[in-house]
């Protein structure tokens, strides 16, 4: 009997009895596997060439498990009700992913969550064109592969997403046209590529997985729609069974509305079609989100629909204002639904801001990032210029972002930077937290507003986490007000290197009151404030 892991993939294999016209677009298999419990998980099979069919599948608990197979065409022998059982065994792990299980919405619907209830902290590196990365070449000295030597250092680095995008498209498309190759030539929408798929889709995609990494994964970029609902919604189903027993979020497509008013319902209205798709393919229900426009306010659309899992925000390039307060009208106006800082600033770009375009420094990445943090986010993307792109030399590629190529951006110093924010809010209990402005005040007017710090809070005040930039004056009075009646522990944290430096070791609040020290210099840092209560609780 075939032995199995929770969470990880397997795969079976099965022969059609015959050749079929056209077995992409006009068979289904379905296999449905019943587990501990009668629990049942139900899983497309796919094509993948000549008579050959697979299907891929992740048991989600230990225990035996059965399978039962139906074809569209039940005269088909080969692949109509076959059936058969597999034992699933717990192996130790330290990839979170397949120790707590794949991602849900969390119970309060502020985060996304393991199947276990941990919560899940989404820290992403952004890959649109994750398939002009080379598997087996690299032209960064010590490197011997763009693409798998870049997922194993942002695993080092501490991400825990990798948000990428398959780029689908047709040659009527101008930008990326020609960028991956699905679809025998003259058949597009019609007749993949099998080969394609096992030589380049696949190892990447696997690879993804096999390091731990949720991939938040896209289909193509928001016109593809325009031509080929259908088509699209074709090849989500294929990619849902190709991939759906992998860890994964699945992001439609990138822009979903686009730009031109004149399309923009008729986009929104196509790619929702294409997340029922989605949904009603996959049996783990993967989170499902759309990849957003650059708009104030935060995009509205989908808000209020069953299938939508949480908001990937798009704060962008600075072609907007960049305020925290879009973050906390959003959660205030949709409440329930996680909300992700999905793109906004990638490190070493050119802004295009209307006061003149600037590069993105590791300064601008941070201030963003803890600022998205604080406001209620539950996760942010990072970006770097010639990574996001795939650039191999300097210019290539959406070139007006600046020409940076890919060897250059991977070593840029934010990415190791917000590897020490996702380590800072997991020691200080990041999914308690909440945006609480109203607990620090200052005599200085502009450190009330202009200049103000980030702040959150937990719902008892046993924690409090403030982000002062370095437009921070440190002038006049600062205090927490609302505090407990116990002493507080203060310590300062670098965001640059990591590093914590105490403050104060017990610290007294007057009437609820407690003096804010001044920052340890003029850059950026973090203040945490503990209770005394809140540290015992813990130890």
């Amino acid at each position: 009997m075939p032995t199995a892991t929770p969470w990880w993939t397997n795969e079976l294999a099965f022969e059609a009895a015959r050749e079929h016209v056209n077995p992409y677009r006009d068979l289904d298999v379905q296999v449905v596997f019943t587990g501990p419990g009668d629990v049942q998980v139900r899983r497309p099979a796919f094509w993948d060439g000549g008579r050959t069919w697979r299907v891929r599948f992740a048991p989600t608990a230990p225990g035996r498990w059965s399978y039962r197979t139906t074809c569209g065409d039940t005269s088909d022998h080969g692949l109509h009700h076959r059936t058969g059982e597999l034992e699933c065994r717990l192996e130790e792990t330290d990839r979170p992913i397949y120790r707590h299980g794949f991602l849900r919405r969390g119970p309060d619907g502020r985060f996304l969550a393991h199947a276990d209830g941990t919560p899940f902290f989404w820290l992403g590196d952004t890959h649109w064109q994750l398939m002009c990365e080379r598997w087996d070449e690299a032209n960064k000295p010590g490197w011997s592969s763009q693409f798998r030597d870049t997922v194993d250092l942002r695993v080092r680095q501490g991400f825990t997403v990798y948000q990428t995008n398959l780029m689908v498209t047709d040659k009527a498309d101008s930008d990326w046209a020609g960028t991956a190759s699905y679809w025998l030539e003259g058949r597009e929408f019609e007749d993949i590529d099998v080969d394609y798929f096992k030589t380049a889709v696949d190892l990447r995609l696997a690879y993804i997985a096999e390091r731990g990494l949720v991939n938040a994964l896209g289909l193509g970029w928001y016109s593809v729609i325009d031509r080929h609902l259908e088509g699209v919604q074709r090849f989500a189903r294929y990619v849902v069974a190709r991939y759906g027993s992998y860890p994964v979020v699945w992001t439609l497509g990138g822009e979903v509305a686009g730009y031109e008013p004149e399309l923009r319902q008729d986009r929104i209205d196509a790619w929702r079609e294409v997340a029922l798709t989605i949904r009603a393919a996959d049996g783990y229900r993967h989170p499902i989100t759309a990849h957003a426009t650059a708009e104030r306010p935060i995009v509205p659309y989908y808000q209020d629909e069953d299938w939508l899992d949480l908001t990937l925000n798009q704060h962008a390039h600075g072609d907007f204002d960049l305020s925290t307060d879009h973050y906390r009208a959003h959660l205030a106006t949709h409440p329930g639904r996680p909300l992700v800082e999905g793109e906004s600033l990638y490190e070493g770009l050119l802004t295009v801001e209307r006061a003149g375009r600037r590069p993105v420094t590791e300064t601008m990445v941070r201030q963003i990032a803890y600022r998205a943090m604080q406001s209620g986010c539950c996760g942010y993307t990072y970006g770097a210029q010639g990574c996001w792109n795939a650039a191999w030399e300097p210019g290539e590629r959406a070139s007006m972002w600046g020409d940076m190529p890919w060897r250059e951006g991977v070593d840029l110093p934010g990415a190791e930077q917000l590897g020490h924010l996702r380590r800072f809010y997991e020691e200080v209990g990041w999914s308690r937290l909440r945006p609480d402005p109203c607990c620090f005040r200052a005599t200085y007017i502009h450190n009330n507003h202009m200049y103000a710090p980030s702040v959150s809070a937990d719902e008892d005040m046993t924690t409090v986490v403030a982000h002062f930039g370095e437009t921070y004056r440190m002038e006049g009075r600062a205090d927490f007000v609302g505090l407990r009646a116990v002493p507080y522990r203060l310590d300062w944290f670098d965001p640059r290197e990591g590093h914590w430096r105490v403050e104060e070791e017990r610290a007294e609040p007057v009437g609820g009151t407690l003096a804010v020290p001044a920052k340890p210099d003029g850059r950026d840092w973090l203040l945490v404030a503990r209770s005394e209560d809140d540290r015992s609780s813990q130890e």
